[in-house]
């Protein structure tokens, strides 16, 4: 019997205050404990995580400089040394808990629950911490290793989330939608005297005053009801503030050690008392999930992402505790009358507000009126869609809510034992297409490149077979970082891709829906909040003009989003040492057009993190 470790390396330097690690037993394949203990930060008591089948998952606090990690599992113990390395960027991001100026700022939640202001910021401060950590595997997913952005910290790098007394009444706050809180708090924050660096912050921020009160003796059945009877909430985030109620803060961890227990916490809401925010699966767990999840969500479009067909930029944020826990290879379905349609996301009737990029990264409130801007519409992502479907239904266009528990866990994390075969292929910047065929044993991965010009001619080809090593990943990606995927078929989640797309190349993700989607991913890759960068910032060098997208920097990114929708359709990449300096957009190269669609967003990113967003007539792209 030996501890295995498998994501992180002895000695290894990470930028993470809470790093996920992965393991198994090796040679067990039942369930049991594991304690661990970081000696470094002198922890007198080890925190237990389950392992189950022979796997676990565990987080570990970590403190600047060397970190030495114990892990014990029956008599069995393992030492391991991680070197936390602070990345000292400029720009950070700021949880920020808001109390109104006649309240006391507890937050809603069971009369067992700790739903003090203190509570309160331990919770967001951990669940900064979680969605940090996320961002970093999933990036690491990508080839990009574990880049991530930076959260504030104290003189001792502790992350700190701040308590920001607004001048606002409960009163006034209960009667405003959550278009005109995001206004109000975005105004009132940067010209507080509270704050400094405000043009280098990312705000994360959480309103304590969110009340649910249904009617007596009435039971809400679907979200928009729920929402309906909401007051002083919304999950709104564009330039730069992501704004989130906390009508399930009281289902957070407060604690490290509390964290796989909430995660799994299969305590049912009562509606009649709390909200439910969980898309329909009731549990505790799912609104931890969800919340935590569509608090990621707003954040990222404060790093100018845009909704995506699948992932967290659309309805993947739910999947986010399966990051975190470790799930049963065999699943045994709980719960049977809770099956939920696999939908579309429901149109939203707010228009995201954006920075104007002139006043750099300064938050410029643009909001747009629109009809019926009820408080309970006030979701940027869209409700999930609840449909009955017979319990004898053959659909299979069905989400069942999962058992918090149980994920898929291949025994040793050990590859599959039978051959997978994927295809890519890409459009590249001169024109040419390139396709890979990537086949993978147990043992090899063979690698078949073939690029080919504008009129069909072999341009090359390459062919090479490595050894690889076995992954730590219960689903490992078979893509290189330099590729981008024509599609990706995640799991079968609101917003995903439907029926008619399955016969399509298929790029599976680990985790479901918990993803960055491609173009996200590379997005955030060269984003400033993710770098250290130290050439200033100057947008003057990028210009889109006609079909012409240019950058003296070297372009990244150019990415095609649907008007008016703001949902990413198409992008290409560019990954090389040396990337082009000038993009031609030409209708050849574009795929996946929304119907009818007369024009589209484009939106470019630099070699330093420039970011320039253009609306265009189709007519202008070159034939």
């Amino acid at each position: 019997m030996k501890i295995r470790v498998y994501n992180v390396a002895h000695g290894e330097h990470i930028s993470l205050h809470l790093p996920l690690i992965i393991g198994d037993i090796d040679f067990k394949t039942d369930d049991g404990d594991i304690e661990v203990w970081n000696c470094s930060r002198r922890e007198k008591l080890a925190t237990k995580w389950p392992v189950i089948e022979g796997a676990f998952k565990v987080l570990i606090r970590l403190i600047p400089g060397e970190n030495d990690i114990n892990f014990k599992y029956q008599d069995e113990v393992l030492k391991l040394t991680l070197v936390f390395t602070f990345p000292h960027f400029k720009q950070f991001v700021r949880p920020v808990y808001i109390v109104l100026a006649d309240d006391d700022g507890y937050f809603q939640g069971p009369e067992d629950e700790d739903c003090s202001v203190d509570s309160a910021l331990e919770r967001i401060k951990i669940g900064a911490m979680l969605i940090q950590t996320f961002t970093a595997e999933k990036m690491k997913e990508h080839g990009f290793g574990r880049q991530t952005f930076q959260l504030e910290c104290d003189a001792n790098y502790e992350p700190v989330c701040n308590v920001f007394r607004s001048k606002l009444t409960l009163e006034r706050a209960h009667t405003m939608t959550g278009n005109e809180l995001w206004t109000h708090f975005a105004r009132e924050l940067m010209t507080s005297s509270s704050f400094t660096d405000k043009d280098l912050s990312k705000w994360y921020c959480f309103m304590s005053f969110t009340r649910y009160e249904p009617p007596p003796l009435e039971t809400p059945k679907t979200h928009s009801e729920i929402l309906k009877y909401t007051k002083g909430h919304t999950a709104l985030g564009g330039g730069g503030l992501a704004l989130f109620g906390t009508g399930n803060l009281h289902t957070w961890a407060a604690k490290v050690s509390e964290i796989y227990r909430r995660f799994t916490d299969t305590r049912k809401i009562d509606r009649t008392q709390l909200m439910d925010d969980s898309a329909y699966r009731e549990f505790y767990w799912a609104n931890y999930a969800t919340g935590l999840g569509a608090s990621l969500h707003e954040l990222g479009h404060t790093f100018d992402l845009a909704h995506t067909p699948s992932g967290i930029m659309a309805r993947g944020f739910d999947d986010l505790h399966k990051v975190f826990t470790v799930q049963r290879s065999k699943v045994t379905i709980q719960n049977g009358d809770h099956r939920y349609s696999n939908h579309e996301r429901s149109p939203s009737n707010i228009t995201i507000v954006d920075v104007n990029e002139s006043q750099k990264e300064q938050i410029e409130v643009k909001v747009v009126k629109v009809k019926d801007s009820r408080r309970y519409k006030d979701v940027c992502y869209g409700s999930p869609f609840k449909r009955p479907i017979r319990r004898n239904s053959s659909s299979g266009n069905v989400y069942i809510a999962p058992p918090p528990v149980v994920f898929k866990v291949e025994k040793g994390f050990k590859p599959v034992a039978f051959q997978q075969t994927v295809n890519i292929s890409m459009k590249n910047y001169d024109g040419s297409e390139t396709h890979q065929t990537i086949t993978k044993d147990r043992s090899y991965e063979t690698v078949t490149e073939v690029t080919l010009g504008e009129s069909g001619q072999l341009l090359a080809k390459t062919s090479k077979r490595e050894r690889h090593p076995s992954s730590g990943s219960s689903c490992s990606s078979l893509s290189h970082s330099s590729q981008s995927p024509t599609r990706v078929i995640p799991s079968r989640l609101p917003n995903s891709p439907t029926e008619t797309e399955l016969h399509l190349p298929k790029f599976q993700y680990a985790d479901d829906g918990a993803h960055w989607y491609r173009a996200s991913a590379v997005l955030l890759r060269f984003h400033r909040w993710f770098n250290r960068f130290n050439v200033r910032e100057s947008r003057k060098n990028m210009s889109i003009c006609g079909s012409r997208v240019k950058s003296n920097f070297g372009l990244r990114l150019v990415e095609l989003r649907s008007d008016p929708e703001g949902e990413v359709f198409h992008h290409w990449e560019f990954l090389s040492e040396t990337p082009p300096t000038e993009f031609t957009l030409k209708e050849s190269r574009v795929k996946n057009v929304p119907t009818e669609a007369k024009t589209v967003t484009i939106l470019a990113e630099d070699n330093v993190g420039n970011v320039l967003k253009k609306k265009v007539e189709l007519t202008d792209f070159e034939s």
